[in-house]
């Protein structure tokens, strides 16, 4: 995380949201990296606000599910936003749903999180939902 005054280039943006994304698997979630007002909506926890929810929205993704693995297939940046674009797997009920995820994110400049849009592909979410 940058100190108050230093901006975050998009390139270190990118470095952090990819340790983020792939830290969420394992349940590990840093309050450091959301701002206090952060909002989250998404597919799969519906609309989350103020930082400790969020951190705790996150952290239980993966305890839904007998696996819930996310692997950034691509992540881009610039000053306000990153977009990843993300392969799911996520296994429930003893089967397998892999799909594609995409999280767009406005960022203050220090990188924290202020809003979080995470969308799962309509068909998969029908799957992951039914089970």
């Amino acid at each position: 995380m940058a100190d108050a005054g230093t901006k975050l280039t998009p390139q270190q943006k990118i470095e952090m949201a990819r340790k983020a994304i792939e830290g969420t698997s394992r349940g590990e979630v840093s309050l450091e990296g959301f701002s206090e007002a952060a909002v989250m909506r998404g597919s799969l926890m519906g609309e989350v606000r103020g930082r400790d929810a969020v951190v705790a929205a996150l952290k239980k993704m993966p305890t839904m599910f007998e696996e819930f693995r996310q692997h950034p297939h691509a992540i881009l940046a610039d000053n306000d936003h990153v977009v990843a674009l993300i392969n799911l797997k996520v296994k429930s009920g003893g089967k397998t749903v892999e799909a594609q995820q995409v999280m767009v994110v406005h960022t203050n400049d220090q990188g924290q999180v202020t809003e979080l849009w995470a969308m799962i592909e309509p068909e998969a979410l029908k799957q992951i939902q039914s089970r």
